[in-house]
C-alpha cells in the first residue's frame, strides 16, 4: 500500500515525493508510521526493481488486508472517521503536487531535517514552510545555510530530482549468437583454438566466453588426440581454485590418473616446486614471509631500523605501504641497486627506496624469503644454469598460461625460458580485465605478445555466454573508450534483455537500505541469495551495506579486510564524547578522549583524586584542575557546556557540536597534518559516522547500536554459511573470474569509480589509470548473468557527488 499515517497525518507514496522517503523509512523504524485502518506500525519497503510502499508485519490482521492485498487509497470504508476525513482532504486538495514540489526542495537541503513533513491542507503545509526552522541548543545555535543581505537575484533554479529508478540503456548493442551455432558444444572460434597446437598463440578471451572450456578442451585434444603426454603440459593458471577446477574437467574425459600428472598450478606453486627440488636448503617453507606484518615484525625485531631515523619512526602502516610499493618493484624486476638512482613520485616511495635494500639484506642475513623470492628465484635458477633449463625445456613440451592480461615481467621473462625453443606457448586473457597494476601487472604484455612472438596466430573467444544481452552491451559500450586494447567485437548468446537498473538514492544510508530490500524483493521472487553480490570499490563503501544486512537478518559472505570501523581512532573518540553526554562520570570514556582535549595522561589521576574527593562527575571537575591554563580552563567549561546540551538531541546534531564547537574536527586537522597524512582518511570517518547517526532519534539508540554491531562484527569474522544461502560482499578486484546471477553495484560516482588517486594522475596528464578504473568497472559489469543495478548515491561522506563519468560513457 502507498498510504499510512504519520503523527495522525497522511502520508502517500508517489514519484513526487520518493526523495522524502529515507525519512519515512526512519519513522517507520521508529513505529511513527501507522495503518489508518488497524494503526498498527507499518514498515517501508523501498528496493530498486518496484515501486516502494508500506506493509503490515507478518501476521497481521486488519480490514484492509484483502485476499488480492492492501485495498485501494480510494476506498476509505474500512478507515475509521478521522483517518478518512484526513485522507479525503488530502485527494480533494488541488494544490497537493504543488505542496509536495514546494517540500521536496526544503527536504533535500534541509541537512538537520530529523522528521518528514506531512500535510493535510494547504494552509498546514503553507505554515509549516514559512515557520523559522533555526534551532539553537543550548547556548549553542546550529550553522544554518541562509541568504545574507537584500539582493534580490532570484535563486538558482532546483536541482535535479534524484532518479528513484531507471533502466540503464546501453549506448551500443551487440548482436545475438547465430541461431544455427546454439546447439553446438564449441563455436568456430573456439573449435580453432582447441585445435590449433604447433607454435604460439593468443587467445583474447571476452567475459563469460568460455575460456575455461577452451583451456581444457586443448589440453585433452593434445593428450587425447595428438598422444602427448600430461607431464608434458604445463598449465599455469593465477589461483588454485582456477588449477582444480581444470584438473576436475579433464578427469572427466580422460583415464583416470592422467589429470594428476599434468603440470597444473600456480606461477607460484609451480616455481616453488621447482626451487624446492634444485634447492631444498634455501626454501624452507617454514621461512616464508606470508603476511606484512610478519615483514614489518622481522624489520623490528631483528634491529635492521636501528641507525635509520626516517625509517624507525614510521608507523606500522607507512612501512606496509612502503613493502607493497618493495614487491611491485620486485615483480618488475627492478633490484635495490636499481631503485637507488629512482626518482620518488612520492612520500610512499621515497620511504621504499630507502627500505628495499635494508629489507633485501635483514632477509638474506636472517634466512627468510618472502613471495615475490620464488619468482625471482625460479627466474635466476633457470637462467643461470643453462644445463638445468635444457632439461625443463625438453620435459615442457607446451605451456599454456591462463589470465595472461595479469601476468608481471619476472613471471613472463620465466615463461619465455621455459617455452623456448619450440615456442609452444598458448597464452590466453582479455586485455580488458587488466586490473592488478598495483601488482605489478602490465596490460602491455598481452598487448605486444606478437611483437615477441612474430609468427603468433590470434583467436578471438566474442561470445558471451554468462550475462543477458543488455549487461553484456553495457561493458561492451563502456570498454570501447579505452584506447590501450586489442580491438574485438562482442556476441551475446543470449536473447534475453536482462534488468539493468541505475537509482539515486539520498546518501551512502539509503543506497545500502534500497540494495537490501531489493535483494529481500528478490529472495520473495525465488532467487537464492547466493546468486546475490554487492561489489564495491573501496572498502568503506561496505559499512552500510554489512549492517543492512545484518538488521535484516540476511547472511552474507565477507572477508574483513580491514580493522573494525567502529574501531578506529576518530570514530572511538566521536562515540566517547557521545557516551559523555549521557554519563559525565564515564571514566573510560573522557580517558581515551584526553588527548583530543590536549591533556596529558600524566593528568589523569590528579583528575580522578579530584573527582572523588568533591564528589562530582570526573567531566564536571575537568575545567577546575589547577594545572590547565586559562585559555585551557576556558575551552573545557565549554565542552561541558556543550556535552550538557548534546544529551538530550538527536545524536547527528550532537555530533555536529562536538565536531565544530567541541573543536574534535580543529584537532584532527592538525594531527593529520603534523604527521603528514596527506589523504585527510579522519575527514571520511568523521561523515559516515554522522551519516549512520541520522538514522537514530536518541544517542542512547545509536550507542546502543553501535554496541549491536561489535557484537555482530565479530560474528561476521567467523560465519561460515553454505555458498548459496548468504549474499557475497566482495570488492571488485576479488570477484574477478567469479559470476552471479544478480549483482549490485554501490557508489558509482566520481572519486569512487573512479578513485580519487586515479584523478589526481589524470590531472598530472596521465591516462593509464583511468584505463585501468575503466577495466575495473568492466569486470564488475560482466559479473553479472540476469540483473545489475547501480547506485549513484547524491551525498557521500556528508559531500555532494558527482556522477561518475564511466556511466555515461556506457548506458543513457
Amino acid at each position: 500500500m502507498n498510504y499510512a499515517l504519520l503523527d495522525n497525518k497522511p502520508i502517500l507514496l508517489l514519484p513526487e515525493n520518493y526523495n522524502r522517503i529515507p525519512f519515512w523509512r526512519m519513522a517507520a523504524r521508529q513505529d511513527k508510521v501507522r495503518c489508518p485502518a488497524c494503526a498498527s506500525a507499518l514498515r517501508l519497503h523501498a528496493g530498486i526493481s518496484f515501486e516502494p510502499h508500506f506493509f503490515h508485519p507478518e501476521g497481521a490482521e486488519c480490514p484492509l488486508l484483502t485476499e488480492n492485498g492492501p485495498a485501494p487509497l480510494d476506498s476509505l470504508q474500512t478507515i475509521n472517521e478521522t483517518a478518512a476525513t484526513a485522507f479525503q482532504a488530502v485527494l480533494a486538495a488541488t494544490a497537493f503536487q504543488a505542496v509536495l514540489a514546494a517540500t521536496a526542495e526544503k527536504d533535500h537541503s534541509d541537512d538537520n531535517a530529523k522528521e518528514p513533513l506531512a500535510f493535510s491542507t494547504k494552509e498546514d503545509s503553507e505554515a509549516s514552510i514559512n515557520e523559522e526552522n533555526t534551532k539553537t541548543i543550548g547556548s549553542f545555535r546550529l550553522p544554518k545555510k541562509r541568504t545574507i543581505g537584500t539582493s534580490t537575484t532570484p535563486p538558482p533554479p532546483a536541482p535535479k530530482p534524484p532518479v528513484f529508478r531507471k533502466r540503464l540503456m546501453p549506448k551500443k548493442t551487440i548482436s545475438h549468437m547465430a541461431e544455427q551455432m546454439r546447439d553446438q558444444s564449441l563455436h568456430p572460434g573456439q573449435q580453432q583454438a582447441v585445435h590449433a597446437t604447433e607454435g604460439s598463440f593468443l587467445i583474447l578471451a571476452g567475459a563469460g566466453s568460455g575460456k575455461t572450456r577452451v583451456m581444457t578442451a586443448r589440453t585433452t585434444h593434445l593428450i587425447s588426440e595428438l598422444g602427448v603426454k600430461p607431464n608434458q603440459i604445463m598449465v599455469v593458471t593465477f589461483t588454485t581454485k582456477a588449477a582444480d577446477e581444470i584438473r576436475q574437467r579433464i578427469a572427466r574425459q580422460l583415464p583416470a590418473g592422467q589429470a594428476r600428472e599434468l603440470i597444473a598450478g600456480t606461477f607460484h606453486s609451480i616455481f616453488y616446486r621447482m626451487l624446492l627440488h634444485h634447492q631444498p636448503e634455501h626454501w624452507d617453507q617454514q621461512r616464508l614471509l606470508k603476511k606484512d606484518w610478519q615483514k614489518w615484525r622481522l624489520m623490528r625485531e631483528t634491529g635492521a631500523l636501528l641507525g635509520h631515523d626516517d625509517l624507525a619512526t614510521l608507523k606500522e602502516t607507512e612501512i606496509t605501504e612502503a613493502l607493497g610499493i618493495i614487491s611491485r618493484w620486485k615483480n618488475e624486476y627492478i633490484l635495490p641497486h636499481e631503485v637507488a638512482y629512482r626518482e620518488a613520485t612520492n612520500d610512499a616511495e621515497k620511504r621504499a627506496i630507502q627500505l628495499y635494500p635494508l629489507y633485501e639484506a635483514t632477509k638474506k642475513k636472517h634466512q627468510w624469503f618472502d613471495f615475490d623470492d620464488m619468482l625471482i628465484g625460479c627466474y635466476e635458477m633457470l637462467r643461470d644454469d643453462p644445463g638445468l633449463l635444457r632439461r625443463y625445456q625438453e620435459r615442457i613440451t607446451y605451456v599454456m598460461v591462463d589470465e595472461f592480461q595479469d601476468i608481471n615481467r619476472i613471471q613472463y621473462e620465466t615463461v619465455k625460458l621455459l617455452a623456448a625453443p619450440q615456442n609452444n606457448l598458448c597464452v590466453i586473457g582479455d586485455d580488458d580485465q587488466s586490473i592488478y597494476g598495483f601488482r605489478g601487472s602490465d596490460p602491455q604484455y598481452i598487448l605486444g605478445f606478437t611483437k615477441d612472438f612474430p609468427q603468433a596466430s590470434t583467436f578471438t573467444l566474442e561470445v558471451n555466454y554468462r550475462s543477458h544481452s543488455s549487461i553484456v552491451s553495457l561493458g561492451y559500450s563502456l570498454i570501447g573508450h579505452n584506447r590501450e586494447r586489442w580491438a574485438k567485437e562482442c556476441q551475446s548468446f543470449h536473447r534475453e534483455e536482462g534488468d539493468t537498473y541505475l537509482f539515486e538514492p539520498e546518501d551512502e544510508e539509503e543506497q545500502a537500505s534500497r540494495i537490501v530490500d531489493e535483494i529481500v524483493h528478490r529472495r520473495e521472487q525465488g532467487a537464492i541469495l547466493g546468486e546475490c553480490a554487492i561489489l564495491y570499490r573501496t572498502n568503506e563503501s561496505a559499512r552500510p551495506i554489512l549492517e543492512r544486512l545484518s538488521e535484516a537478518g540476511i547472511p552474507f559472505h565477507y572477508t574483513q579486510e580491514e580493522d573494525s570501523f567502529y574501531q578506529r581512532q576518530t570514530v572511538r573518540w566521536s562515540l566517547n564524547y557521545l557516551r559523555l553526554a549521557l554519563n559525565p562520570d564515564d571514566t573510560d570514556a573522557l580517558k581515551e578522549i584526553l588527548s583530543t582535549l590536549y591533556i596529558s595522561a600524566e593528568m589523569w589521576n590528579a583528575l580522578r583524586s579530584q573527582a572523588i574527593i568533591e564528589d562530582k562527575p570526573i567531566l564536571h571537575v575537568l575545567p577546575h584542575l589547577t594545572q590547565l591554563k586559562p585559555y585551557q580552563r576556558k575551552h573545557m567549561q565549554q565542552i561541558n557546556e556543550i556535552l550538557t546540551a548534546c544529551k538530550d538531541v538527536p545524536p547527528a546534531q550532537a555530533l555536529e557540536l562536538i565536531y565544530e564547537d567541541g573543536k574534535l574536527r580543529d584537532y584532527l586537522k592538525k594531527r593529520a597534518k603534523d604527521r603528514e597524512d596527506g589523504r585527510e582518511r579522519w575527514s571520511d570517518e568523521l561523515q559516515q559516522i554522522l551519516a549512520a547517526s541520522k538514522r537514530h532519534a536518541t544517542i542512547n539508540d545509536f550507542l546502543a547500536y553501535i554496541d549491536q554491531m561489535a557484537r555482530q562484527e565479530k560474528e561476521w569474522r567467523t560465519m561460515r554459511p553454505l555458498p548459496d544461502e548468504a549474499v557475497h560482499v566482495l570488492s571488485i578486484h576479488r570477484a574477478k573470474g567469479l559470476e552471479y546471477d544478480h549483482v549490485f553495484l554501490p557508489d558509482l560516482v566520481e572519486g569512487a569509480l573512479p578513485h580519487e588517486y586515479t584523478l589526481d594522475e589524470l590531472r598530472k596528464g596521465g591516462s593509464g589509470a583511468l584505463e585501468e578504473e575503466r577495466r575495473l568497472l568492466y569486470v564488475a559489469i560482466t559479473r553479472a548473468r540476469h540483473s545489475l543495478c547501480i547506485g549513484i548515491p547524491r551525498e557521500r561522506f556528508g559531500r555532494k557527488t558527482r556522477t561518475s563519468r564511466f556511466i555515461a560513457e556506457m548506458g543513457r
